[in-house]
């Protein structure tokens, strides 16, 4: 899956005119993270991450057509995103130890895409046992709620 996935990725980049390094993909519990080695990561990375996001999209179009199941990808350039992840998941967890230092039932965290959102919930579900999550609210308000099992 690994091969296809930079296959993809290269044709994709390529009809882009983007300039790249090089790409890794690196599976971990059925989903696989691409990242692209650029010197110009701000093209493939955009305004907000937008086109990075389109990419991402794109790519999993494209697998997803090519095999009978589904394929969970995300696309990073630089490592933009997995740094954006790592501060997003020290700030959860201050809203974690804040929850269970002040004895409270739940937390709700300030509004996120779908993207980080799901990264939260795995992030609830690999890192705390007694903890649970889910998704409240609508449209850009769209959050996570975590609370005790």
């Amino acid at each position: 899956m690994e091969t296809m996935i930079q296959k993809a990725l290269r044709l994709l980049l390529d009809r882009f005119g983007a300039v790249y390094d090089c790409i890794t993909v690196q599976e971990e519990n059925e989903h696989y993270r691409a990242n692209i080695e650029t010197e110009d990561p701000a093209r493939l990375i955009g305004k907000s991450g937008a086109v990075l996001e389109a990419l991402q999209i794109i790519l999993k179009n494209i697998l997803w057509e090519q095999n009978a199941e589904k394929v969970f990808v995300s696309v990073d350039v630089d490592n933009y995103r997995k740094d954006q992840e790592d501060r997003l998941l020290e700030k959860v967890g201050k809203y974690v130890d804040s929850m269970k230092d002040r004895n409270l039932s739940e937390t709700i965290l300030p509004p996120m895409s779908p993207y980080f959102r799901r990264v939260v919930h795995m992030w609830i579900a690999s890192s705390y046992s007694e903890l649970s999550s889910d998704s409240i609210g609508r449209g850009e308000e769209r959050s996570v709620r975590v609370f005790y099992k």
